[in-house]
């Protein structure tokens, strides 16, 4: 049976991936600030702008891959592909999306701003290109992960220490290699 259409959207949407975003708590919680009230906001912003930018971006891979997950055994059952959800209406919302969380990042911040928008480029230079090089699928996926954590910095003006930036560089790096060969 077919899905409705908010029911469509929201499933090609892939609020179960927000999960990932948590990673913008990371500096501020690391700096001890979330027991403050303006920089809890501020992070919560900055989840919530991710998960706009990402839901964005995976609207967007799924228009521009339909055919090819017409014919992928799981694939095909995503709103797009299965045509619960027009690919000109996932586009147009999915720019809808991109654009709105860049445009409330820099009513954060316009650091944050700027890492949302890197966030995207990434995510989509990834979504053309990179998901089809060995090595390179890899560091894309760890570096959204690494831009996640930097966000949460550049929500509440904290600045990111080397350390954090290499733990959270190997880490990212070690858990997306973990799952790929799991």
């Amino acid at each position: 049976m077919p899905r409705s259409r908010p029911r469509a959207l929201l499933v090609a949407a892939r609020p179960k991936q927000w999960v990932k975003n948590l990673l913008v708590f990371a500096a501020p919680g690391a700096a001890g600030v979330l027991d403050e009230v303006e920089p809890l906001l501020q992070t919560v912003g900055a989840f919530g702008c991710f998960c706009l930018a990402a839901s964005g971006t995976y609207l967007l891979n799924d228009a521009a891959d339909v055919e090819a997950d017409r014919l992928h055994p799981t694939k095909r059952r995503r709103p797009i592909a299965a045509g619960e959800l027009g690919v000109g209406e996932a586009r147009a919302i999915g720019t809808v999306a991109i654009v709105g969380s860049v445009a409330l990042a820099a009513l954060i911040t316009w650091q944050l701003a700027a890492v949302v928008a890197a966030y995207v480029a990434l995510t989509t230079t990834y979504s053309l290109w990179m998901k089809h090089v060995a090595v390179l699928d890899v560091v894309g996926v760890a570096a959204g992960f690494v831009l996640r954590a930097i966000a949460g910095g550049a929500a509440v003006d904290v600045p990111i220490s080397n350390w954090f930036f290499i733990v959270t560089s190997f880490g990212s790096l070690f858990m997306v290699v973990g799952k790929r060969r799991a």
